[in-house]
């Protein structure tokens, strides 16, 4: 059997681990139910003769709008077994009254599918009924295709015929989180898919005795093919559970961890942070994460204090600080573009905070300032990373700070039906460079250092104040060191008229009486002015819970000040910002 397609990766999958190995899901932290990999192949051939039988033919989108669980994952192989293209939207992740329904409506007209795959949770939670036709697509519940739950037998399946796909046919639209614009559906071919998870084994080292387990959402490519599809593709047992019940329950992840003797897990800076802020010492006296081996940190900046504080706290439940591996990616790289593996804890290396504001990196002066980054490891098996200059596009010079640009197998095809924007950001060379390579411009800044990456910030987020360039996670940090709240933060170049930099922070206004706050708001200024030499700042807090972020958890730095200039935040205190002159 060929492994050149996704569907040949979950049919060999079952044909090896069969009834032995599958997925576990928790929809609580007592209840779960169980999927064989044997059991959701059988299930897979049903749904996918139901959907072929039903007029829809391969190359067609489908639309997954589900909460996570088993009812996603047996979309998921009903859509790749009918050679269709799979597109999943966030639903419970939406949390304004209609976001799920109107996002789910601009996905259909920007991907002109024709079907909705869903359950009755997720309808219920988007205002929808079985048979509505929103923006023009069909909504049909999964139960409806075949079955409901796993085939016992092989007699639902007999009917499915392998649909004509090839590395090249399309496998995803992964839409964008939106970040920084508006969402995209990035393509994502099987041969993308296959290739990318491949270098995650690699670098990371998971095979089918591994045991994996996760929270993240299944609509973000770090959830889906981090997460989810990765241990399909080697044949591990894998344990989930959803986001929800994570933020409920943060200690959750590790004690199913510890309950399953995970080997692998992924999770972004902040859920080890929060472990590591809220366990008890009874608590973790009840863990044993010995059995991990590789602990993948990624998808927002990685701070190396963040995984010192970890690996110090967990050290007593067996946690090794070697496993940690951070890494680096986006969706239009179907995900991994670099993994740092050690055989010694991560140690950030120490540069000179001046030389970073000034886009270089070099060894910091004895009375200078320093400043602490974490490499993300040397680009993955059969890939390519190359830092250029973002105004000239020249190959930058060593120890310079530039753009990102990838090229690799794994690097996806393009944005859905936006030619234009393709070319943009898929199609950049090198300029001088004799050879006319095609390379993926990523968007986020960073260096090379002994052939490993390291990154600095995002270009659109950069804030440049006097000729220095400043990152805004640096000044975050500083912020939300001080609150000590578990609190977001974002931090952006200042409005017309205004301070030069403005920082936007949530803080729980109805437990903090309004003179602490003061207080606060005055230390936060005062600290990130000081350190950061910065002529002035403006400080504003907003209720806890309404900064705006992505469906992935991303802090919108535009959007928020856009709606601070709008006047259209929840602001609880401002300081230093005069309001009539945005």
């Amino acid at each position: 059997m060929t492994n050149d397609t996704f569907i040949d990766v979950m049919m060999r999958t079952a044909a090896t681990a069969g009834e032995a190995r599958g997925i576990r899901f928790y929809s609580s932290p007592s209840d779960s139910e169980f999927r064989s990999y044997a059991a959701l192949d059988r299930q897979a051939r049903a749904d996918a003769a139901a959907l072929i039988a039903r007029g829809h033919r391969a190359g067609e989108v489908v639309i997954l709008a589900f909460d996570p669980g088993l009812a996603f994952i047996r979309a998921l192989y009903a859509t790749f077994y009918a050679g269709m293209i799979a597109a999943p939207v966030p639903v419970a992740a939406m949390r304004q009254p209609g976001a799920a329904l109107r996002r789910l409506e601009a996905i259909i007209a920007d991907s002109r599918s024709a079907l909705v795959l869903t359950d009755g949770t997720a309808l219920a939670a988007m205002g929808l009924e079985p048979g509505d036709t929103p923006a023009g697509a069909a909504v049909t519940q999964v139960s409806a295709l075949g079955l409901p739950g796993a085939l016992t037998g092989d007699a639902d399946a007999a009917g499915w015929a392998p649909p004509p796909v090839t590395a090249r046919s399309l496998a995803l639209l992964q839409y964008t989180s939106g970040s920084t614009g508006t969402p995209k559906g990035v393509m994502v071919s099987h041969g993308n898919l296959v290739a990318n998870e491949a270098a995650i084994t690699s670098a990371v080292g998971i095979t089918s005795a591994s045991r994996t387990m996760g929270w993240l959402p299944h609509y973000h490519d770090m959830g889906l093919v981090g997460q989810l599809l990765q241990p399909i593709f080697v044949g591990a047992d894998s344990v989930l559970t959803s986001p929800s019940q994570f933020l409920r329950r943060p200690l959750l992840w590790l004690r199913l961890i510890s309950e399953y003797r995970s080997t692998h897990t992924v999770g972004p800076d902040f859920a080890y942070g929060l472990c590591t802020r809220l366990v008890t010492d009874a608590q973790l006296a009840e863990l044993d994460l010995s059995a991990l081996e590789g602990v993948i940190t990624g998808a927002e900046p990685v701070r190396g204090t963040t995984l010192a504080a970890f690996s110090e706290r967990f050290a007593a439940a067996g946690f090794d600080g070697r496993a940690f591996v951070p890494a680096y990616g986006m969706a239009e790289t179907t995900l991994l573009v670099t993994a740092s593996v050690r055989s010694e804890p991560v140690a950030p290396i120490r540069v000179d905070a001046a030389g970073v504001e000034a886009g270089e990196l070099h060894d910091p002066s004895e009375d200078g300032k320093v400043a602490e980054l974490v490499s993300c490891g040397p680009p993955a098996d059969g890939h390519e990373i190359v830092i250029v200059d973002p105004t000239s596009g020249l190959r930058a010079v060593e120890g310079a700070i530039g753009e990102i640009l990838v090229r690799g197998p794994s690097v996806a095809q393009g944005y859905w039906d936006r030619p234009d924007e393709t070319e943009r950001t898929f199609g950049a060379s090198i300029v001088g460079d004799p050879v006319a390579n095609r390379y993926l411009r990523t968007g986020d800044l960073g260096s090379l250092v002994d052939g490993e990456l390291v990154i600095t910030g995002r270009i659109k987020d950069l804030i440049i104040i006097r000729g220095r360039n400043l990152y805004p996670q640096d000044l975050e940090t500083t912020a939300e060191e001080l609150l000590q709240s578990g609190c977001l933060s974002a931090a952006f170049e200042g409005l017309s008229s205004q301070p030069a930099v403005g920082l936007v922070a949530e803080v729980d206004s109805a437990r903090v009486p309004l003179e602490e706050l003061e207080r606060l708001a005055e230390a936060v200024r005062r600290s990130v002015v000081d350190e950061y030499t910065l002529p002035e700042l403006g400080v504003v807090f907003i209720r806890k819970g309404t900064l705006p972020r992505t469906t992935s958890g991303k802090v919108q730095r535009a959007l928020t000040r856009s709606l601070l200039a709008d006047e259209r935040l929840a602001t609880v205190l401002s300081l230093g910002f005069d309001r009539t002159a945005a």
